[in-house]
């Protein structure tokens, strides 16, 4: 009987090791009291009710350092002023705050880590500004090392009457960051100095007019920059020059159908699978008429794009998707339907179907994965 019983526990200890290992911890940045955990089942691409994992206002975006043992979300302070907050990421998943930085005015609308994990960087689109802060060897953040405010307007009448920085990103080799700017319908190249976590101005490219470009991401080869346009609800296809960090558009193709209504309609994020073969884009339906969606893109010869689906994201306002360290599914989090929905993708021909799995999340705003 001790033997059976012995056994028995050990089958059962081996059953929620196995279980825990086939599962991936997700966060989830919020504006509905800070960042939330769930966890993602590899096989079903169920996800378990999710908790608040770190208390904290405006945590609208969030990054995951590369060693998965910090993680970074914007704030607002008690007196209105943006800052980082930096999380040290518990056994439990809890996330335990190890520092906080000012960023020298409002919150922040996007946050990343340069390839060197050495510095963060962050756009704050109410007032136009770009900041980078260093980040310590123990996750920590040092104080603001460099704050650039744009200056500069377009042609759409309510929303680029200043300038509006969204996003930025490092390039593939480091040497830039690439600021993307709604209100100025430009793309501000900075030089990357991680020693001193320093960005400066080096160059700018041009977007069309009254594009309203909002986030972007890399070929797999890093020849190709995707920016993803808010306001036209289209993605322009960049090719970079390794040397200068120069972008050159040679493609501009729309994230809906031919012929769809795209009045009331704006885009959001834009992903790059792993193997570079495809590209998503959510598009958000301001007036709640069922035209939220996902986009799914091929990539082809010289990183030319062709839309090959286009289905509903199971959400009120997709904020933020993100694809699962496995490229096995596809998360999306709608900020006013407060939830999280997953599609599983088909990893040959690239395309999406919802596997019927959600959970309620208040204000879902940004996902994250921890590998």
């Amino acid at each position: 009987m001790k033997r059976f019983l012995t056994a028995l526990l050990l089958s059962s200890s081996t059953l929620m090791a196995a279980a825990a290992d086939d599962s991936t911890r997700v966060y989830l940045g919020t504006r509905g009291g800070g960042v939330f955990t769930t966890e993602l089942n590899n096989t079903t691409g169920a996800l378990t009710p999710a908790t608040l994992a770190g208390k904290v206002k405006d945590a609208g975006f969030i990054c995951m350092h590369p060693s998965q043992q910090y993680i970074y979300s914007t704030a607002q302070l008690e007196d209105g002023q943006g800052a980082v907050f930096a999380w040290k990421i518990g056994d439990d998943g809890k996330l335990n705050k190890i520092s906080e930085q000012g960023v020298g005015g409002k919150s922040l609308c996007h946050i990343s880590l340069d390839a060197s994990d050495r510095m963060l960087m962050g756009a704050n689109y109410s007032e136009g500004k770009i900041v980078s802060l260093p980040v310590g060897k123990d996750g920590s953040l040092g104080k603001l090392a460099s704050l650039h405010q744009h200056e500069g307007s377009s042609q759409h009448p309510n929303r680029q009457q200043q300038a509006h920085a969204h996003s930025i990103y490092h390039g593939p080799n480091n040497r830039f960051a690439y600021a993307v700017d709604l209100g100025m319908d430009k793309i501000i190249t900075y030089a990357i100095d991680p020693e001193s976590a320093k960005l400066t101005k080096v160059g700018a490219t041009e977007a069309r007019p009254g594009a309203g470009p909002r986030h972007m991401k890399f070929g797999k080869d890093g020849k190709q920059a995707y920016v993803l346009n808010e306001l036209s609800v289209d993605i322009s296809v960049y090719d970079r020059d390794p040397s200068s960090g120069q972008l050159s558009r040679k493609q501009v193709i729309s994230t809906m159908p031919d012929g769809a209504d795209k009045t009331k309609v704006t885009c959001s994020e834009i992903r790059v699978s792993k193997d570079g073969q495809f590209v998503y884009a959510a598009n958000r339906d301001l007036t709640k008429q069922g035209r939220d969606s996902i986009a799914v893109f091929s990539v082809g010869e010289e990183g030319k794009l062709t839309r090959i689906q286009n289905i509903h994201a199971e959400v009120w306002i997709p904020r933020n998707i993100n694809l699962d360290p496995s490229g096995q599914w596809l998360l999306v989090a709608g900020q006013r339907s407060n939830n999280v929905t997953v599609f599983r993708i088909d990893r040959t021909t690239g395309k999406l179907s919802f596997s019927g799995h959600q959970i309620e999340v208040p204000s879902a705003m940004c996902i994250e994965f921890r590998q």
